[in-house]
């Protein structure tokens, strides 16, 4: 799904609507072994980074380290060394699991927490949403 933008002045044709925070960090994908960029070129993540990801959920979201960081974050996911200690200022924001083809999206939020949030994992969040109230 592509970001679009809130007008402020038409509140109520967003009610009901799951909404994030843009971020500006590096589409990923994972498989539930390898990173892909959403062009489907590897990441060369190290394995402590990878060690925590889920093998048996397919994942979406944004490699990110902070607020105007996005030249950063490039700079370490680009990297082919899967030694590279710049990754750990790296957190992979994840807003959906599209392979869960037969659950509405917030049942994949769901699914999501279920399974990431148990892990306690430093590098992989699911990235917050929040349902729009209207007027």
């Amino acid at each position: 799904m592509l970001a679009k933008n809130y007008d402020p002045a038409k509140p109520e044709q967003y009610k009901g609507w799951l909404m994030s925070e843009k971020l500006d960090g590096v589409r990923c994908f994972w498989n539930g072994t390898t990173l892909y960029s959403r062009n489907g070129n590897k990441f060369y993540a190290p394995d402590w980074f990878k060690k925590d990801l889920p093998a048996n959920l397919a994942l979406d979201g944004e490699l990110w380290t902070k607020r105007d960081d996005f030249q950063k974050c490039v700079s370490i996911v680009k990297t082919q060394d899967t030694k590279n200690e710049k990754w750990r200022d790296i957190i992979y924001k994840v807003y959906d699991a599209p392979l869960l083809v037969n659950h509405t999206f917030k049942e994949r939020l769901e699914v999501m927490d279920q399974v990431i949030k148990p892990l306690n994992a430093k590098y992989v969040q699911v990235h917050k949403q929040v349902i729009c109230e209207g007027p």
